[in-house]
């Protein structure tokens, strides 16, 4: 049994956490799409701020840790990830398309993951060679609101007020010089099917989320966003 570590660690404000969309993601795309799902188990994600100690040790028995790194949680997520034992994998928006330049810098990290990471880490697992290429099937995807990925979280922290991340399409077609979307810019939207969002929007309301937090780059930019306004 292999087991494997989840790291998001987001902002918290007002008493609420975010629910770990990106480790989610993958998460449930690994579960779908790996020859031998049964031999991994995935540990609760670590999801929020904590001392690096505490962190280190709920992660000690992790065969392999995917980090997902932004601004907010980079120098934080260094500090778990030079203490592991375990094999140590970084990805999201802080991974530079330069990967070999950023693992001279951190020799402590394994490996680097630029662009999407569902198809990545199933190969990551399986030991396989993977080239970075976006996805266009959006249906590919599996929601980890709708398979269940949070369920176990949810009720490992009952006191938790939940925030949802959520996309209803990847990619900008706007190239900005002030934005940090990197590689999603100037690129193809593509959408996830609206009847999957409708469903999240029911979930959300059944766990009582009161605060979503749309990730798109441009909300608003196509006509069915007025739909899903409305639905929600």
């Amino acid at each position: 049994m292999v087991k494997v570590g989840m790291v998001q660690i987001n902002n918290s404000f007002s008493g609420q956490n975010y629910l770990p969309l990106s480790t989610g993601m993958i998460q449930a795309y690994a579960q779908k799409n790996l020859a031998k799902p049964d031999d991994y188990e995935f540990m609760l994600p670590i999801y929020k701020r904590m001392p690096v100690a505490d962190a280190v040790s709920q992660l000690k028995s992790a065969d392999v840790v995917f980090f997902s790194a932004y601004v907010w949680n980079f120098q934080l997520s260094l500090e778990i990830a030079k203490r592991l034992n375990s094999r140590v994998i970084f990805g999201g928006p802080h991974v530079p398309k330069d990967t070999d330049s950023f693992l001279k810098k951190y020799p402590f990290i394994d490996t680097a993951c630029y662009g999407e990471g569902e198809r990545a880490v199933v190969s990551l697992l399986e030991g396989k060679d993977w080239t970075p290429s976006r996805i266009d099937n959006m249906d590919e995807l599996p929601s980890p609101y709708l398979e269940g990925t949070f369920d176990e979280l949810i009720e490992a922290y009952p006191e938790e007020n939940w925030i949802a991340l959520w996309e209803t399409n990847r990619g900008c077609p706007f190239s900005c010089t002030f934005c940090d979307w990197g590689t999603a810019t100037k690129s193809k939207v593509f959408k996830f099917e609206i009847d999957r969002l409708y469903q999240e929007m029911d979930w959300f309301a059944k766990h009582e989320i009161e605060y979503i937090y749309c990730c798109d780059a441009n909300f608003g930019m196509l006509p069915r966003d007025l739909d899903i306004v409305k639905h929600a």
